[in-house]
């Protein structure tokens, strides 16, 4: 823009490169602090132009003070604060800034990490000479460092007085742990030697981890780990260009990937963030799998080619039972925080009690499960004076909405969840506004036939067609049908 002021067509390579150079002299006058900006962005490589987020599923939460009771007794808790008070009034490290070999054997047994001392391999036993040797125990210490517990102070590890209403608090605790771990080397640690994969993995972990967590979030059963491996096998591919790798080395690449993100979940298993189990996926994860899976006009494929073929044989039910992840409730409630954070819409069940009917019904009907569905409106009902009296204003907000496509659907929530669905839509076909919806409703469900409508209901619920198409097709989509319909 500056060079445009200055009468410089940025298209222009030379006149261009005549500006900048004056520009670097110090004779154009610009904003450092644009220049920086874009100069940072374009070093990330955003190109200021943003997507619309992918809508979050609607989550369920145990109350606060459950989740606290939880967090309590939540591994990462207990463990930071035995550390905390471990260090006391404070510890010599060694002349590198480390633990003590001692102090690190002591720690483990006391803390319950992960790590193997003097590990016998075959007939040899291999001493530990170091604490850096123990991954564990190190990221536990750099943790409780990231989040001010402790901090060394003239060679010694210390407590950090000003820490110390966050170790009382456990839900606070764990939260700040966890909000902390992208910034922590989980995957190399202080290894001598680390694999590139390794390494290329490890260096866009603080984007690849939030997207892990966004995905698995909402997700009402737990989703097979080798689909998140392609995901982040193809982020890694898209980061590095890896595209030419030739197969072996892509082969060899991926699997090494593969290993790191187990061993990622690992270490949040650990900690309290998510559940790993195995067995039988659920069939939502094959379903775009199908060959015959057909993508809406313009919609992008989710994968290769290549990676669907690799998840069809992964996730074949003949193959047996396969690695699951979810994210535990403490898990979800701090990446909703973080989400809320960013500016992301995150909904949460029983956060619209007080919502209009005609919103609710909306809502439910775009971002909501079954499940979710069904104890929204519980609870929607419970706060609107009962079941009886909460239908009713329920269905004004139906008839409120001007749209018919719209209605149908939210009629078609609300009929989900009553009793008996059928006796519910019986009742209706007299309405005059929802009569017609209702109508369509019992004969797609093969409740009643068309023949079996009168004169004036067929023909309101043909009209009702119409309406449907109108809206979703247009006048073209219309007339093109009425033109198909015998004269009379």
């Amino acid at each position: 823009m500056t060079a445009i002021r200055h009468g410089v067509d940025p298209h222009d390579g030379s006149a261009m490169g005549r500006f900048l150079d004056e520009a670097r002299a110090g004779r154009i006058e610009y904003d450092d602090a644009v220049l920086d900006h874009i100069a940072a962005r374009d070093a990330h490589g955003d190109s200021g132009l943003s997507e619309r987020a992918v809508v979050q599923l609607p989550v369920s939460l145990p109350a606060e003070t459950e989740l606290a009771t939880v967090a309590e007794h939540a591994p990462a808790v207990v463990q930071l604060r035995a550390l905390v008070d471990w260090v006391g009034d404070g510890r010599a490290l060694t002349a590198t800034g480390n633990l003590k070999l001692a102090d690190a054997r002591e720690l483990v047994t006391l803390l319950g990490t992960s790590d193997i001392i003097d590990p016998l391999i075959g007939d040899r036993v291999f001493r530990t000479k170091s604490s850096t040797e123990l991954p564990g125990l190190s990221h536990l210490v750099e943790l409780a460092k990231e989040i001010r517990l402790i901090r060394v102070v003239k060679n010694r590890l210390v407590r950090v007085a000003k820490a110390a209403p966050l170790l009382r608090d456990g839900l606070a605790l764990w939260t700040t742990g966890f909000d902390a771990l992208p910034a922590l080397d989980i995957l190399i640690g202080p290894a001598l030697w680390v694999a590139e994969h390794t390494r290329m993995l490890d260096s866009i972990l603080d984007d690849v981890l939030p997207d892990i967590l966004n995905t698995v979030y909402g997700l009402p059963e737990p989703i097979p780990v080798i689909r998140l491996t392609e995901s982040v096998w193809m982020a890694c591919t898209e980061a590095f260009g890896l595209d030419d790798l030739d197969p072996a080395d892509a082969t060899r690449w991926r699997k090494g990937v593969g290993a790191d993100l187990w061993r990622l979940l690992s270490v949040l298993a650990e900690f309290g963030a998510v559940e790993l189990t195995v067995g039988q996926p659920d069939p939502m994860y094959l379903v775009d799998l199908d060959p015959t899976w057909e993508l809406e006009p313009g919609e992008p494929a989710s994968l290769p080619p290549e990676a669907m073929e690799r998840l069809r044989a992964a996730l074949d039910p003949g193959v047996g039972p396969v690695d699951l992840v979810s994210l535990t409730p403490l898990t979800t409630r701090a990446v909703r925080a973080r989400l809320l954070r960013e500016g992301r819409y995150a909904p949460m069940v029983g956060e619209l009690s007080e919502a209009e009917a005609a919103p609710l019904l909306g809502m439910i009907t775009e971002h909501y499960s079954p499940e979710t569905a069904e104890a929204e409106i519980a609870g929607w009902l419970a706060a609107h004076g009962g079941r009886e009296r909460g239908l009713r204003q329920l269905l004004d907000g139906v008839r409120s909405c001007p749209f018919r496509t719209r209605a149908a659907a939210m009629l078609d929530v609300l009929a989900q969840n009553v009793p008996d669905q059928s006796t519910f839509l019986q009742g209706l076909r007299a309405d005059e506004p929802l009569g017609p919806i209702a109508t369509q409703m019992l004969v797609q469900e093969g409740e009643i036939t068309p023949d079996e409508l009168g004169p004036e209901e067929g023909l309101r619920a043909m009209t009702e067609q119409f309406i449907h198409l109108l809206e979703l097709g247009g006048a073209d989509a219309v007339t093109g049908a009425l033109a198909e319909l015998p004269a009379g």
